[in-house]
């Protein structure tokens, strides 16, 4: 009889749990590249409402800042993008034109995820002789899988300042993707070893994570 009694307890507790999701409003996020897109919906389930300012089929550095975009931007909770000056040529101009206080400079709702990786191809010194030079590092973080778990350590504990009341919700999510993350990472690693040192030749600087990861 317990045993039951403390069964439907459980039962009523998780159920709950998910009533609770599901009634509070989600977090409203835009991402600058879908890689964040999916990462935050990875970690944000149910929680979050994501939307994408770009698709993979478009060049990331030539975006129009559209009055739509400024209206995404305007209403966001959270605001995820590469940063390192990947998004030099319009996102600026959304955070002037959008005036998004929860998502300024400094706040808990903008996250730049090269501030948490290290970075490659750091300048030592930027002026025009060198051409086009990013003054913060390579942006293309995105193409070294180790870099998205980095970033997804960021993340999780964000949504949950955001939303404390999603805190348990979150840091099961980014367990269990960090758990997959890791398990796909080994994987990765061991079929990336039969072309370690191999030679390549490249047509623009946007792969050197990849190479830096494989050994390219």
């Amino acid at each position: 009889m317990r045993g039951s009694l403390n069964l439907l307890l459980y039962g009523a507790a998780l159920w709950l749990a998910w009533a609770s999701a599901m009634a509070a409003d989600p977090i409203r996020v835009f991402a600058c590249e879908p890689e964040w897109a999916a990462l935050v919906t990875e970690l944000g389930g149910d929680r979050v409402d994501v939307y994408s300012a770009t698709t993979g089929l478009q060049d990331v550095h030539y975006i129009q800042a559209r009055p739509s975009l400024i209206a995404r931007y305007r209403s966001a909770d959270l605001v995820v993008c590469t940063g390192a000056d990947l998004e030099a040529g319009w996102l600026p101009l959304l955070a002037r034109q959008a005036g998004n206080p929860r998502v300024a400079q400094g706040q808990p709702g903008l996250l730049l995820a090269a501030e948490f990786v290290p970075m490659l191809e750091v300048p030592v010194s930027v002026d025009r002789a060198g051409g086009d030079i990013h003054p913060y590092g390579n942006p293309h973080i995105q193409l070294d899988p180790r870099n998205i778990a980095r970033v997804a350590a960021a993340l999780g504990p964000r949504l949950m300042e955001i939303d404390p009341d999603g805190r348990d919700y979150y840091r099961a999510r980014l367990e269990d993707f960090e758990r997959r993350w890791a398990a796909s990472l080994a994987d990765w690693e061991r079929r990336g070893a039969s072309v370690s040192g191999m030679g390549i030749v490249v047509h623009h600087r946007s792969w050197v994570y990849l190479e830096h990861w494989l050994g390219l």
